[in-house]
């Protein structure tokens, strides 16, 4: 089977830690069949970011990254329009050169709308993978929702990172019969337990302090102020406790300024984004991960931090309590600082890190192998059904006006 992944949202020179889920699936995916990256970037980061369109260095799978033109923050629901007026022509020299069988893109709009339209192309199935924010916030605009329900209707197959998110897709008038949870995998060779004192002394922090990790990008529905309030609160009681936070984004400089105005800057910790080979040890030394977000779907965040052998406490965003256990975790109510400030002391007890012997994580292998047999299961039964439909074709008379005639007669 030859696919074609295509995705603004895939690794890159200078963005080696933004959709990392794409890459290992489409690593897993290679394993049996022979995969293709179109991953456009826009003109802005092209502009002001050399090296953008340049792949990682180590990336097994061959890519091509296309400039796409749009104008910023206006007319979104066009978005899908603009990306494949610019890229229509790299488009079909890739698919005509290539072949693709399924075309596969990661997040719905505008990158599902151009994969749609480059199957079409070439007579190629589509699917389509869902993240979160594509159907969960995406959608609070009118015209924007339309432009994404009509992607979810139109594609052969979508997958869902959670259940929450499938009946999200649904609800937006996906096919519940083509619409499928497909859990993101764990690269099990590098997300696996390690021992905490080690992990810390490699990363230079106190080998005793109770510390606790976030790892994510720096944007409001993370809700880091609710975090840092909780910390706060934490802090009162331990107040040799430690938060370091893993990542970037917009609203990095406003949290440096809030947590030197509360003198926490002793305590917290702007690690900056890190790559996964280096996120094993900062999992690995803390006591918890925790997020405090308003929206997600299911972040591999918390699975990740489970595999290295460390529990979570997060709010009750999205789909997290599908991997959510007594045993390993503490969830509480979105935007109350308060609970989560008791639910970051809680996880401390010893017993929610032997706990996290009872998870079970799955492998990205275990991931593409689902989606490949639920893309072979779609074309044996269109196969089936074009089978059928000759046969029945073949079955008519050959002059098949009589029936007609005798009628009028």
């Amino acid at each position: 089977m030859r696919i074609l992944y295509l995705s603004s949202v895939y690794p890159s020179l200078t963005a080696p830690t933004r959709g990392t889920y794409s890459r290992d699936l489409c690593h897993a995916l290679q394993q049996s069949c022979d995969v293709r990256v179109l991953s456009p970037v826009s003109w802005l980061e092209a502009l002001t970011t050399p090296g953008s369109r340049t792949a990682e260095p180590q990336d097994p799978v061959p890519s091509s990254r296309p400039i796409y033109w749009y104008p910023p923050r206006v007319q979104r629901h066009r978005y899908g329009d603009w990306m494949w007026r610019s890229i229509r022509r790299h488009v079909e020299q890739v698919v005509g050169d290539f072949q693709p069988d399924w075309v596969i893109s990661y997040w719905a709009h505008p990158d599902g709308e151009v994969a749609l339209r480059a199957a079409r192309s070439c007579g190629a199935r589509v699917a389509v993978s869902i993240g979160g924010s594509d159907v969960l916030l995406l959608t609070d605009n009118a015209k924007r929702r339309a432009a994404i329900s009509k992607v979810l209707r139109e594609v052969d197959l979508t997958f869902t990172v959670c259940d929450g998110l499938r009946n999200r897709v649904i609800e937006l008038g996906g096919s519940p019969e083509r619409t499928h949870t497909s859990y993101q995998g764990i690269d099990l060779t590098t997300f696996t337990p390690g021992n905490q004192s080690e992990a810390r002394r490699s990363l230079d922090l106190p080998p005793s302090a109770p510390l606790f990790l976030w790892v994510g990008r720096m944007v409001a529905i993370k809700r880091l102020d609710v975090l840092l309030s909780a910390f706060q609160l934490v802090r009162k009681q331990l107040p040799d406790a430690q938060l370091a936070l893993v990542g970037s984004g917009p609203q990095s400089e406003a949290l440096r300024s809030y947590v030197h105005q509360h003198r926490l800057s002793q305590a917290v910790r702007f690690v900056g984004p890190v790559d996964r080979a280096g996120l094993p040890a900062w999992y690995r030394a803390a006591d918890a991960t925790v997020l405090s977000s308003d929206s997600e779907g299911l972040p591999n965040v918390l699975r990740e931090s489970l595999a290295c052998g460390t529990p979570f406490v997060s709010t009750d965003a999205g789909s997290i309590g599908e991997i959510a256990a007594d045993e390993f975790s503490c969830v509480v109510r979105r935007g109350d600082a308060d609970a989560l400030h008791r639910a970051l002391l809680q996880i401390l007890d010893s017993s929610y890190r032997d706990g996290v012997a009872t998870y079970r994580p799955q492998s990205w292998t275990a991931t593409a192998e689902q989606q490949l047999r639920l893309m072979r299961d779609f074309d044996a039964r269109r196969h089936s059904t074009a089978s059928a439909s000759s046969q029945d074709v073949a079955s008519q008379p050959l002059i098949a006006s009589q029936p007609l005639v005798a009628a009028e007669q």
